[in-house]
């Protein structure tokens, strides 16, 4: 039978009454409701309750049977209780049956006085005959100070005369109380499913079946039913026992209702001229189906009372007709201007409908949802209108499915349509058209993607004339955007080629996308002036074009970025924002979210950088791109680092785009990691196998300088240092930063510099570098970048007491911000907070020694070295002794 959930008011009531009864209070509960709502569950919950307190419990049941006698379920209940032979029902006279009722009355009050209380149900009283229902209603006026409980359960859907008559004299009487049974409460049906089911259901599948079933407790049985025998699919199938009982309900209505209910569970209810069209009936005889249909509890203002019934009764209906309702009903609305409804009819007529009218209907619905910026409705409307297209529009609807999958961020969707749209093409050899859909993924950074679409726009160029065009141009600028992960040296020639003649061809779109390709062409460090102006004049065209707005304040907020200026940072981003709410584009709101990151990280604001920075990656995995979702990572990996959290191991994620080009700054980053997690030896596997600066795009190269020298300085790789000092020294006055799609801001590049100086033994040149990046960092609002500038200052001046003075500022300054790592090295700079002896205990565990030979070479206790290493570990927030050991490879001054 199941856990019995929820109705807990109810079972409150009914338990007062009970008890009230055994006091010699009696009364009639009245418990009506839909079928299946749970109304004989509660009465059998409630008898069982009563049975506890030693009460004598009966049931009797009327049933929907024309040859069942009269007074059969009363009769039940005096076998029940033992009184041989029952009632006759010979007999109609008024005085007869006052006999009778007086009869039963004092059988009944008689049971209750010997046994403790009687405790009776009487199910299912809307099948009763008459004489049953008057019965019913002389108890309900006479039990009131015996100990008898009645509860009468009813159907409420379907108010014969008879029961009509009998809840009207019931209302009347003070003996009496009603329960209506409405539908289970969202989390009640959770709780019954996962009774049902054997096993936690979903939320998301809960939340599905009680939106179907309403909370009716009978369907929620069914659906757990099928749960547990892992029988429900997408599809959501109704299970037998479901359709068996709407079959029955439906059997109770009049032909012609049952007719008008069959239209309107396949086409929809609510609209009685659309019902009257299909059913090829009155106005009126639609209107007085539908009272019947209210009446019998299976439509409610207009609607279905459950999805359920209405999928039931659909399922009702033959194959062919189903079909030909639904042509009818696209018939019927073509002059309503509801595109996606006549779409819905056209589509759902197929096979027998016409398919090209289809297609037709549902590519117009998908037009109308972009122009709404409903993406994935879009997108799922091309797709309806791609399955019905007969073969000459193919091309033209997968590349405007592509371009809606791309604004709703489904990538992985994009490239596939793309790629079936340009195999239609270039069996037509239509060049234009293998154009249009490589030129979709306009403004998508796509590493797996690019090549593939390197090669088509080229296939387009060659099939395409000579002569300057919007098209030409912008494939020209699309194959300089797409060599972004390579280093094409002619990549400032072709993209100024691009936007002259896009500017001949007066070509406002392939403008904007010349400018993208210039804005790649001058993604180095050089370029951040330029990139700038790009961004401004793309801001100029906008002309209501979000998108080019968007990609405006982007290379604007790059630009800035490498310039240090981080209130201007900060007021792009905030345009981003407000600019990602109004596109509605989950790939605007990919980079609105990451541009907050990067901000909320430069400023040391940690715990918002960790959340904004999961919320950006989960957006970019449910995306399939990993053009975002891997530098998503790589932000996440250098952020954790600055704090300490090493409790991942992120390389595996890595590891599985190892071949890819994108994946070179993560590399470094992951090197970065290890270090700082004191996993030495594998930090400098890491390191060794990164490519030099020289092999990777422009748009990287300063990051990757600035994390090279870092490496190469701590495991004194002189040569790398002094080659990325030379790539750096020009660059003096930026920031480090990528010069496209930036995730993280590392400070200014004073900062390598100067730990580059220093591990080149030029002190002096160290020491101006380092504090004109303290200055510049903080004058930025870079505290994270000011603190790490203080340690490195502090490890490179001469003067100890100096030394210690920045140690302890930086790692005051790294304590505040919830810089770990960097906090620990400079309090062992610093020379505390350790005591003198954690000091050589610490030397020693550096050294790989363990407790009972470090107790031996002290003359102390193993215990008292343990001691002393927990107390040391506490002191400098490391977890083991690994991370001890790099702290004391840390602590060590340049001259040591």
């Amino acid at each position: 039978m199941g856990a019995f959930v929820g109705r807990g008011r109810e079972r409150a009531l009914l338990a007062e009454r009970v008890r009230a009864a055994r006091q010699g209070a009696g009364g009639v509960v009245l418990v009506g409701g839909e079928p299946g709502v749970g109304k004989t569950r509660l009465a059998e919950e409630a008898a069982k309750a009563a049975a506890a307190l030693g009460m004598c419990c009966a049931q009797g049941r009327a049933v929907d049977d024309d040859g069942c006698p009269p007074l059969y379920a009363v009769n039940q209940i005096l076998r029940a209780i033992g009184a041989e032979g029952g009632i006759d029902p010979a007999g109609d006279e008024r005085d007869e049956r006052l006999r009778r009722n007086e009869n039963l009355v004092e059988i009944m009050a008689r049971a209750g006085a010997e046994r403790g209380g009687l405790f009776v149900v009487l199910d299912d009283v809307q099948w009763a005959d008459p004489g049953s229902l008057r019965l019913l209603v002389h108890l309900a006026r006479n039990v009131g100070r015996e100990a008898v409980c009645v509860v009468a359960t009813y159907r409420d859907t379907e108010p014969v005369p008879a029961l009509r008559d009998a809840l009207a004299a019931l209302a009347r009487e003070s003996a009496v109380d009603r329960i209506r049974l409405e539908g289970l409460a969202a989390d009640e049906v959770a709780a019954q499913l996962d009774a049902v089911a054997g096993f936690a259901v979903p939320e998301a599948v809960a939340a599905a079946v009680h939106r179907r079933t309403r909370g009716n407790p009978f369907f929620v049985g069914e659906l757990g039913a099928q749960l547990a025998r892992r029988e429900m699919t997408d599809a959501g199938a109704l299970p037998a026992g479901i359709r068996d009982a709407v079959r029955a309900r439906l059997a109770r209505l009049t032909p012609g209702t049952r007719a008008v209910v069959a239209v309107a569970a396949v086409v929809g209810a609510g609209e009685t001229a659309l019902l009257a069209t299909v059913a090829q009936v009155s106005s009126a005889a639609v209107i007085a189906a539908v009272d019947e249909a209210r009446a019998a509890g299976i439509l409610d203002a207009g609607q279905f009372t459950h999805d359920l019934i209405r999928e039931a009764a659909a399922a009702e209906v033959p194959t062919a007709e189903r079909l030909a309702m639904h042509a009818a009903a696209a018939e019927a609305l073509r002059g309503s201007g509801d595109v996606p409804r006549v779409a819905h009819h056209l589509l759902e007529s197929l096979p027998l409908g016409d398919a090209a009218a289809a297609a037709e209907w549902a590519r117009r619905a998908g037009d109308l949802a972009a122009g709404q910026l409903a993406w994935e409705e879009a997108a799922d409307w091309y797709g309806r209108a791609l399955a019905a297209e007969p073969g000459a529009r193919r091309a033209e609807i997968l590349i405007a499915r592509a371009q809606a999958q791309k604004r709703g961020y489904d990538i992985e969707g994009a490239r596939a349509s793309l790629l079936a749209a340009a195999a239609i093409a270039r069996e037509r050899g239509d060049g234009a058209a293998i154009a249009r859909a490589v030129l979709v993924m306009e403004g998508v950074s796509d590493f797996l993607w690019d090549p593939t679409g390197r090669a088509l726009a080229e296939e387009a160029l060659a099939a395409l004339p000579d002569d300057d065009s919007g098209l030409r141009a912008r494939l020209l600028a699309g194959s300089v955007v797409m060599e972004m992960w390579r280093v094409p040296p002619d990549a400032d020639a072709r993209s100024r080629a691009a936007l002259g003649m896009a500017e001949r061809a007066g070509d406002r779109h392939a403008v904007v996308e010349a400018l993208r390709a210039r804005q790649f062409a001058c993604a180095g460090p050089a370029g951040a002036e330029e990139r700038l102006a790009l961004g401004t004049r793309l801001l100029g065209m906008r002309r209501g074009d979000d998108d080019a707005a968007m990609w405006g304040r982007l290379w604007r907020f790059d630009a800035y970025a490498q310039l240090g200026d981080l209130t201007a940072v900060a007021r792009e981003s905030s345009a981003l924002t407000a600019m990602a709410e109004r596109m509605r584009s989950p790939l605007a709101r990919w980079h609105a979210i990451r541009t907050r990151a990067t901000l909320a990280a430069a400023r040391g604001r940690f715990a918002e950088a960790i959340e904004l920075g999961e919320a950006a990656i989960a957006l970019s995995r449910r995306s399939g791109h990993d053009g975002s979702t891997l530098p998503s990572f790589g932000y996440l990996l250098a952020v954790r680092a600055m704090v300490g959290d090493f409790t991942d191991r992120p390389e595996e994620t890595i590891l599985r785009h190892i071949d890819e080009s994108a994946t070179v700054g993560l590399r470094g980053m992951l090197a970065k990691w290890m270090f700082a997690a004191g996993r030495l030896d594998e930090a400098e596997e890491w390191y060794r196998g990164l490519p030099g600066v020289t092999e990777l795009p422009d748009f990287v190269r300063l990051p990757a300088a600035s994390g090279l020298i870092e490496m190469a300085a701590a495991f004194g790789d002189t040569a790398m240092v002094e080659r990325m000092y030379g790539e750096l020294l020009p660059h003096a006055a930026r920031f480090v930063c990528g010069g496209a799609g930036v995730i993280i801001i590392e400070g200014p590049v004073r900062l390598p510099l100067g730990i580059g100086a220093a591990a080149l033994g030029r002190l002096d040149e160290a020491e101006e570098h380092l504090r004109a990046a303290i200055d510049l960092a903080e004058r930025a609002g870079m505290p994270p970048a000011a603190a790490t500038a203080r340690y490195h200052l502090a490890r490179t001046v001469k003067n100890p007491e100096l030394s210690e003075k920045y140690a302890l500022q930086a790692a005051a300054q790294a304590a505040e911000l919830g810089m770990r790592p960097l906090q620990t090295a400079a309090h062992a700079l610093a020379g505390g907070p350790l005591t003198k002896r954690e000091r050589e205990i610490a030397a020693h565990v550096a050294q790989g020694k363990t407790s009972r030979s470090i107790a031996q070479e002290l003359h102390l206790s193993e215990r008292t070295v343990e001691t002393h290493v927990q107390h040391i570990l506490t002191k400098l927030g490391l977890a083991n002794r690994t991370q001890l050991a790099t702290w004391h490879a840390r602590s060590r001054t340049p001259d040591t």
